[in-house]
């Protein structure tokens, strides 16, 4: 049952030193299933002299940034996105350009964006991670107006990003064992892609405009991206054989990715991709379905976060 009203566990210091207002935004159909147990963690591991807490839980698609924006109204000063890189995404998609500060908890299948930023993926340990955290502001992506925090982009990972969406076999090996069949059976794209200073033309198996680094499991998709820079870093796997894909995996873990043959990369504040077919095109690892050219925009300084100390 959500709690709809900030619990207060001692009134006398919520008078005195008025703790900061905090709202989880919980998923629970989320990939891993370890927030079912988010009330308990709560309870035992945030600082309730800094803060005064509500929990909600989300009900459909789309119903995440609803509470956002109903926790912006109602003056919490943190909202929590407890979930998978797609709650995340959601949530920061209706606190941009705001003074309301997005949190994390890791309980999704890949948090890409939270294991960058220093959460883990130990509820407990990411809750207490809240208590000391920071406040940064961020950049943020658009792709044809939609907001993404993290990673965008078509190709190989937008095809995953559809054969996952809807399953309920979540986690690492059944990602990596769709990743292995999809890169058997995905066929690599002509696009041109066209920036403020360039435009090229080829053949692409992966285009990710990239704002954060690293896909979920550590795999760093774009070593040199940062948060704050006012810069896409955008990253192309050309066409070339599917074993030197696979083979550059441990490249990836280590973040050197751009070290491969197969790959360009590049910076940019705007990017437009035009596909000769069928585009699979994900944001923040969702699936979406999106027809024509894909236009890009940099959002500088759009999204306060919270960084572990």
């Amino acid at each position: 049952m959500d709690q709809l009203h900030p619990v207060i566990k001692h009134t006398f210091l919520d008078t005195l030193l008025r703790p900061k207002r905090i709202v989880f935004i919980v998923n629970p159909k989320a990939g891993t299933n370890l927030q079912k147990h988010i009330s308990s963690s709560v309870e035992k591991h945030l600082d309730h002299r800094s803060f005064t807490y509500g929990i909600w839980h989300t009900e459909k698609a789309g119903h995440a940034a609803e509470l956002a924006r109903k926790a912006q109204a109602e003056g919490y000063d943190i909202v929590v996105a407890v979930g998978g890189d797609g709650s995340i995404n959601e949530v920061a998609s209706a606190l941009l350009h705001s003074d309301t500060v997005l949190g994390m908890i890791p309980a999704g299948s890949g948090n890409g964006l939270a294991m960058y930023l220093g959460y883990g993926r130990d509820i407990d340990k990411a809750i207490r991670k809240l208590n000391t955290a920071t406040v940064k502001t961020i950049d943020c992506g658009r792709l044809n107006g939609r907001t993404f925090v993290n990673l965008a982009g078509i190709g190989f990972d937008g095809f995953v990003a559809k054969q996952m969406k809807g399953s309920n076999w979540r986690g690492f090996f059944p990602y990596f064992l769709k990743s292995v069949k999809a890169g058997l059976t995905f066929t690599p794209r002509i696009c041109t892609i066209e920036t403020e200073t360039q435009t090229i033309t080829k053949k692409c198996f992966v285009i990710t405009v990239a704002n954060g680094p690293m896909y979920g499991y550590s795999f760093q998709i774009a070593p040199d991206a940062r948060l704050d820079d006012g810069l896409f870093s955008v990253v192309i796997f050309k066409d070339v054989p599917r074993w030197q894909y696979f083979a550059a995996i441990p490249s990836s873990l280590k973040g050197k990715i751009y070290d491969a043959g197969f790959v360009e990369h590049f910076s940019a504040k705007r990017v437009k991709i035009a596909s000769d077919s069928q585009n699979f095109v994900h944001i923040d690892g969702e699936s979406i379905e999106l027809e024509g050219d894909l236009e890009f925009e940099m959002v500088p300084m759009a999204l306060k976060i919270l960084v572990p100390s």
